[in-house]
């Protein structure tokens, strides 16, 4: 379908279709936010606290914190991950499918 063509014009004037975009543009805006700020602390901490990340967690433990903290960060970035396919495959695809439905009554499909 062509950007131009009249039923992408009217998906695009859809009220649920904007408040769609909107939900997940606001989702998206607020996981990126805090990727950032999640890494940019760790960076922080790499840079103005040396000492903490070469902690030993236990005293005849080659496991430093700051291992811990990199890995922790993986977790954390798949775990959000996970969380926006979540609600990407539930409540986004369903709103999509409601809004086809609805175009289609609309055109007497």
């Amino acid at each position: 379908m062509s950007s131009s063509s009249p039923l992408y014009a009217r998906i695009r004037r859809n009220t649920q279709f904007t408040e769609l975009v909107t939900r997940r543009n606001r989702l998206t805006l607020g996981l990126f936010v805090m990727i950032l700020a999640v890494f940019y602390a760790y960076m922080g901490l790499v840079s103005f606290w040396p000492e903490l990340i070469g902690r030993r967690l236990s005293g005849d433990s080659n496991l430093t914190f700051g291992v811990v903290a990199g890995v922790s960060l993986f977790v954390f970035f798949c775990t959000l991950s996970g969380f926006y396919v979540y609600r990407a495959n539930g409540e986004f695809d369903r709103r999509t499918r409601e809004l086809i439905a609805q175009i289609e009554r609309e055109d007497g499909r």
